[in-house]
């Protein structure tokens, strides 16, 4: 019975063999993309100068530990040392099936201990059986513990004769100094996109898999410059290939990616501000299995290119630095985008991006920023007056003064000519900087009558000057306004959850600015609110217009200079009939959860 099961997997072992270790490089000659490596080390072996101890660093899938056998089964080959082994000898044949008693690997990840090392020290000391060099091939050597790196600093600065030490990593900083200044340490750099189209076309002839050259190109593009990888990749839809011809659109299904069509009718709804077409489309894809952080990412990858496109001339370009074809920049010029409104929709998006990568509820803030990318009429200015001076009219004055402050003292501590003229003219010239900083304190008394009685117009237009829309959107559908009294504005939670976020690094200085920017120092006050807490309501509305866009009312004036039927009156109606509207824009889900927790479910 034993019998039968050996050759069952001896035969399946000799029929089928994954393409990464069927056509690993058994040479220098077969080693791609690493020129300046296979020329240091074939200038080693003609020469006769070979080091004790090598150090391959690189990301994975290079070439480290193949160019560690070849460069071991090149000093071992019974004809050498030579730089092309004959592959036949009883070396060569030990040495590629990872066998033999000279040349041995080492897995450090599950051999990382000091007893470990005292056992590498133990075998040092035997002499090569066969060959003419023992070599040790010490995979992960950054996965070595800082005593067993220290057991090994004397055997690597004076190791035996004839023993060579032969290290391979993919994090060389975790590797200690002390080892790493005796080894001579050789980078592996990233193999280019057009190295691995050509060594997987090479590859899909001998194997007879049909293929598209963008479906190479597809996969050379998203293996992060890992030949390993790609071989993978190509062996995983190789079945397909026999009787079909693999495409661009089946590699990027295997790989998870939205298809570029679709995320082109994406952009092409948002841009055209077809915000239900543009939602039915997310809700779409959704339902195909994409989560929304990959979609998110995925469409942040997309108008990358369309940008790289609208702003390029060269399609050869293009294609070298994205993954798009002629096909593809075609149709994205004869759409004719708008590149400054593209990278406004792309720093949406980015901006969005950020929640969803931490929300318990993805899916939500992915409507959101197609809403608001759609929207871009509305949310455009306020991206664009991000400065003080151009949301609020009081900022302006306070940035005027701050420059022209310093150059005030400076003229006054140099000695002062005694020609009194001159002492008059440069009171003369001092005085307009002074009288803005007079007047700005003299007003907030003024405020705080208004915060009494129109507590939720002035927490909205606090809200309205926070440039992060993710921060605004929380602080207005999340926090509940408790009251402003006393120079002091309270807000309310319902959850501790909400509560930390509230605090956050990332929300809490916005609002902090935001205050600053409205002209009062406010301080903030945060607690936890239940049924019976009193909050001022303030009516719901989504992307509306912000408050700088808008007249508003003068500090000073009171409740009784306005006629019963004003225009801001006419403006709170029409945006809370806009509202309104608003939310048929969101999907039936959406509507449901907004009209359950009436903006909470934003946290």
């Amino acid at each position: 019975m034993g019998m039968v099961f050996y050759i069952i997997i001896n035969f399946m072992e000799q029929n089928y063999l994954p393409l990464f270790r069927k056509y690993r490089p058994q040479s220098f000659k077969d080693i791609v993309g690493q020129e300046s490596l296979v020329r240091a080390l074939s200038n080693a072996i003609e020469l006769n100068r070979i080091a004790n101890a090598y150090l391959f660093c690189g990301p994975r899938g290079t070439g480290k530990t193949s160019s560690a056998r070849i460069l071991a089964k090149s000093l071992n080959c019974e004809h050498g040392p030579t730089l092309e082994p004959c592959q036949k000898c009883a070396s060569c044949i030990d040495i590629t099936n990872a066998q033999g008693l000279d040349v041995i690997e080492i897995d450090a990840a599950s051999n990382r201990g000091i007893q470990d090392a005292k056992e590498l020290i133990n075998q040092v000391q035997y002499a090569p059986i066969h060959g003419k060099y023992k070599i040790f091939i010490i995979d992960e050597v950054h996965m070595l513990s800082n005593d067993a790196f220290n057991a090994l600093l004397k055997t690597f600065e004076e190791p035996p004769k004839n023993v060579i030490f032969i290290l391979a990593t993919t994090e060389p900083h975790k590797v200690l100094e002390t080892i790493v200044s005796r080894c001579q340490r050789f980078d592996l750099r990233r193999i280019t996109i057009e190295d691995i189209v050509k060594r997987l076309r090479e590859i899909s002839d001998l194997e007879n898999i049909k293929i598209t050259q963008e479906a190479l190109y597809t996969i050379a593009k998203n293996v992060s410059g890992g030949l390993r990888d790609s071989l993978a990749l190509l062996d995983q839809v190789s079945i397909l290939g026999i009787k079909e011809e693999i495409t661009k659109d089946l590699i990027e299904e295997l790989l998870g990616k939205v298809n570029f069509d679709i995320l082109l009718n994406l952009l092409n709804q948002i841009y055209n501000q077809d915000t239900q077409a543009a939602i039915i489309c997310v809700d779409e894809i959704y339902s195909k299995g994409n989560e929304p952080r990959n979609l998110a990412e995925n469409f942040i990858e997309f108008l990358r290119n369309v940008i790289l496109v609208l702003n390029s001339t060269n399609p050869e370009n293009i294609k070298n630095f994205s993954s798009l074809i002629d096909e593809d920049i075609e149709k994205i010029n004869a759409l004719n985008f708008d590149k400054d409104k593209v990278f406004k929709i792309l720093n949406t998006i980015i901006e969005y991006y950020k929640e969803i990568k931490v929300s318990t509820n993805p899916y939500l803030w992915m409507e959101l920023a197609v809403i608001a990318a759609s929207r871009l009429d509305l949310s455009a200015i306020q991206n664009q007056n991000i400065k003080p001076a151009a949301i609020n009219p009081k900022i302006a004055a306070i940035n005027m003064q701050a420059p022209i402050e310093r150059p005030i003292e400076r003229p006054i501590e140099k000695p002062i000519e005694k020609t009194e003229n001159k002492q008059i003219e440069t009171e003369q010239k001092s005085t307009p900087s002074v009288q803005p900083l007079k007047e700005t304190p003299i007003e907030k008394p003024q405020i705080n009558n208004i915060q009494s009685k129109d507590s939720a117009q002035i927490w909205m237009d606090i809200i309205s000057l926070i440039p992060s829309m993710p921060a605004r959107a929380f602080y207005k559908g999340v926090a509940k306004l408790v009251k402003i009294e006393n120079q002091t504005i309270t807000l309310g939670f319902l959850n501790e959850n909400t509560l930390v976020q509230a605090k956050s690094s990332s929300k809490m200085p916005q609002l902090e600015n935001a205050i600053k920017a409205f002209g009062v120092d406010y301080k903030i006050e945060f607690s936890r609110i239940d049924e019976n807490t009193k909050i001022i309501e303030i009516k719901p509305s989504f992307n509306r217009p912000q408050a700088q866009n808008q007249p508003s009312r003068p500090i000073n004036q009171t409740p009784q200079q306005n006629p019963i039927n004003t225009p801001q009156m006419q403006d709170s109606k029409q945006e809370e009939q806009m509202s309104e509207n608003e939310k048929k824009q969101y999907s039936h889900k959406v509507q449901e959860m907004i009209e359950q927790f009436n903006g909470r479910i934003i946290d």
